[in-house]
């Protein structure tokens, strides 16, 4: 999630009917409909949908603030390898320049701009799902581990790793509420004593839940790599079913639904017991995460300067801090 007051600078430049002026400038290195650019949403990034010859395509961009040059570049050259290995990703879109990735210096700091395919497809709701799409969920995920593994070290994917994240937090323990240091040192303990090999370890997406996935004719498409970190493989398992689990309050192991996920998975790839038992605490490494996240993005507080949807997006995501923070 990107600071709010980034947030309200770009959407100062979005009007009524969701034209993005901002967009509109950083668009310019990209063949496409001058007159038609969308916002589309915000959050960790910002994406619009931008248009040409009638074919959408998905235009997303971000602050230097919020993610390095490098760090994108290293994930277009993960889409393009992924690619490579017959994974469903959507396409990255060379600019006019005949680059992927454009960095332009406006008013409101430099952003970092590349386009993408828009995918053609449905997004299924967990709720509508039957056996077989659980099935086919996991083992696309199972896939997608694979060639992860099978990642060549000249791809650099410069990534940080859970234990990198946690260990940046420690230059913040000394300012912790006593509960948030005591899950952060439960955290931080409990990291140290897993085991790290190949089979285990590596690259995961992060955020493969079904948001991020699109269902077609051709197959499933996983999108949004933007996240993609290094830590254990069953993390993703975890973090993908956490809707299913209600954000990993109530992990139930005999489940049908998760049992036809972990069989798609094991189809492809292996994963053991001993690591599926451990979701519950990748679930709590998941909240701490999200917590200070949260408490990094909340930089403005709730006014009458801000507009009405700003005042309620500060409430909503400090109860959301909060519910994480009571859970400690």
């Amino acid at each position: 999630m990107m600071k709010l007051s980034l947030m309200r600078d770009v959407f100062s430049t979005v009007n009524s009917d969701w034209d993005c002026e901002l967009a509109a400038e950083l668009a310019k290195y990209w063949k496409h409909e001058e007159n038609w650019i969308k916002m589309w949403r915000a959050s960790a990034n910002f994406v619009c949908y931008i248009k040409k010859e009638e074919q959408h395509f998905v235009l997303r961009f971000n602050s230097d603030s919020e993610r390095s040059l490098e760090s994108i570049e290293s994930e277009i050259a993960l889409l393009q390898y992924l690619k490579s290995k017959k994974i469903h990703i959507s396409r990255p879109i060379l600019s006019i320049n005949d680059k992927y990735v454009e960095s332009m210096k406006t008013q409101y700091g430099t952003f970092h701009t590349c386009v993408f395919e828009r995918l053609c497809g449905e997004h299924k709701d967990i709720d509508s799902m039957d056996s077989n799409d659980f099935l086919i969920w996991g083992e696309s995920l199972g896939k997608l581990h694979n060639a992860f593994k099978e990642m060549p070290k000249e791809i650099a994917v410069h990534r940080s790793s859970h234990m990198d994240i946690i260990e940046e937090y420690l230059n913040e323990s000394q300012s912790m509420d006593y509960a948030e240091l005591k899950e952060y040192e439960y955290l931080s303990n409990w990291l140290k004593t897993l085991r790290k090999n190949k089979e285990n370890y590596g690259l995961i997406h992060y955020d493969f839940e079904l948001d991020n996935v699109i269902w077609n004719e051709k197959g499933l498409y996983t999108i949004d790599f933007d996240d993609s970190l290094y830590s254990w493989y069953v993390a993703d398992i975890a973090y993908a079913l956490r809707d299913l689990f209600d954000d990993g309050k109530k992990l139930q192991e005999k489940d049908e639904r998760f049992l036809s996920f972990i069989k798609g998975y094991r189809n492809v790839n292996n994963i053991s017991r001993e690591e599926l038992l451990q979701m519950p605490n990748f679930y709590r490494l998941h909240h701490f995460i999200s917590y200070k996240k949260l408490q990094r993005s909340i930089d403005l507080a709730v006014c009458e300067d801000n507009s009405d949807w700003m005042n309620d997006l500060i409430r909503k995501l400090t109860d959301r801090k909060n519910s994480y923070f009571i859970g400690f």
